[in-house]
C-alpha cells in the first residue's frame, strides 16, 4: 500500500506539472493568437473605415496621438528631401512597401470600430498594435496589442532564442522554437496585398512620421476588398520612395469582437511604417518578466 500510495502521489504530481505546463502553453498561445487576430482586424480595417463627419481624426496608440500630416515649406522640402513625387504611382511597385522581411523597422496601427452588437446595442472597439523588429545585434521582435472594448492586451517579445509573452499581467517565458508554425511577423499587415492600380498625387510636401512626403488618393478601384470605401490615402516618403503611412475610412460588415456581422460598422484605420537603422531599437524583456 505504501508503494502504491507513493506511486499515486508521484502520478498526481506529474499530472499537476503537466496541467501547469498546459496552462502556461495555452496562455502563451492565447497571447500570440490575440496578436495574430489583431492582424486580421487590420486587414478588415484597412479596406473600410469612417467617422460621421467623414473628416480625418487623430488616432491614438498607447494614449499618444499619431501626428497629423503638416505642411512643410516647398522650398525646404525640395532642398532636403528631393523633388516632388510623380503625379501618379503604381501601387503594384514592390519598392513602395516595407515588408516583414525588412531588417529593421517599426510599425503601428490604430483602428476604431463603431457599430452595434447582435442585440442592437452601440459597440465601440479600438485596436492599437505596435511592432518593432531588428536583426542586430541579434534577431529581436516586440509586439504589443491593446484592444479596448474587447480582449484586453497582450505583449510578446522574442530576443534571440528566448521569448516572453505577457497576458493578464503574468509573464510566460518560452523558447522561440516553441512558436514554430506561428509567424509573429504576420502581425504587420501586408499592404501590398490590399491595394492595387494607379493613385493620383493630391498634396505635396507633407511632414509625416519624420519624413517629407507626397500624398496620393486611393479610390474603391484601388481596393482589393469590396467593402464600402469613403476615403483613403497613402503618403510616400521622398527619401526612400516608400509608403510610410496609410489611411482609410469606410464601412464593413464584421463580427470582430462581438460586432453584428449583419450590420455595417464604421471603421477608421491608420498604418505607420517606419524603417530604422538596424540595431538602433531598444527591444528589452517586458518589465513584468524581468522581476
Amino acid at each position: 500500500m505504501l508503494i502504491w500510495g507513493s506511486q499515486f502521489k508521484s502520478t498526481c504530481t506529474i499530472q499537476l506539472i503537466e496541467k501547469d505546463e498546459m496552462k502556461k502553453q495555452n496562455s502563451i498561445y492565447f497571447a500570440l493568437v490575440i496578436i495574430l487576430m489583431a492582424s486580421l482586424a487590420c486587414n478588415i480595417g484597412g479596406t473600410a473605415p469612417a467617422t460621421e463627419s467623414g473628416q480625418e481624426e487623430p488616432t491614438t496608440v498607447d494614449g499618444q496621438t499619431n501626428p497629423v500630416a503638416t505642411l512643410v515649406p516647398t522650398e525646404d522640402a525640395a532642398n532636403t528631401d528631393g523633388p516632388v513625387g510623380s503625379e501618379t504611382i503604381d501601387l503594384a511597385d514592390p519598392a513602395l512597401y516595407i515588408t516583414s522581411s525588412a531588417p529593421a523597422y517599426t510599425f503601428d496601427t490604430a483602428i476604431q470600430f463603431n457599430g452595434v452588437d447582435v442585440t442592437g446595442a452601440v459597440k465601440e472597439v479600438s485596436l492599437s498594435m505596435t511592432e518593432e523588429t531588428q536583426t542586430l545585434p541579434q534577431k529581436s521582435q516586440s509586439f504589443l496589442v491593446i484592444v479596448t472594448g474587447g480582449e484586453g492586451s497582450a505583449e510578446t517579445v522574442v530576443i534571440g532564442d528566448q521569448g516572453y509573452s505577457v497576458f493578464q499581467e503574468t509573464c510566460f517565458p518560452f523558447p522561440a522554437s516553441s512558436t514554430e508554425g506561428l509567424d509573429l511577423s504576420e502581425g504587420m499587415p501586408n499592404l501590398q496585398d490590399e491595394i492595387t492600380g494607379q493613385a493620383q498625387r493630391v498634396e505635396s510636401g507633407l511632414d509625416v512620421n519624420g519624413f517629407v512626403t507626397d500624398k496620393y488618393e486611393l479610390t474603391s478601384e484601388n481596393m482589393v476588398s469590396d467593402n464600402e470605401l469613403i476615403s483613403s490615402f497613402v503618403y510616400v516618403a521622398r527619401d526612400g520612395g516608400f509608403i510610410t503611412r496609410f489611411e482609410a475610412q469606410g464601412r464593413s460588415k464584421t463580427e470582430y469582437q462581438g460586432l453584428d456581422p449583419n450590420q455595417f460598422t464604421n471603421v477608421s484605420t491608420v498604418y505607420n511604417y517606419i524603417p530604422v537603422e538596424d540595431g538602433s531599437l531598444d527591444i528589452t524583456i517586458p518589465a513584468v518578466c524581468a522581476k
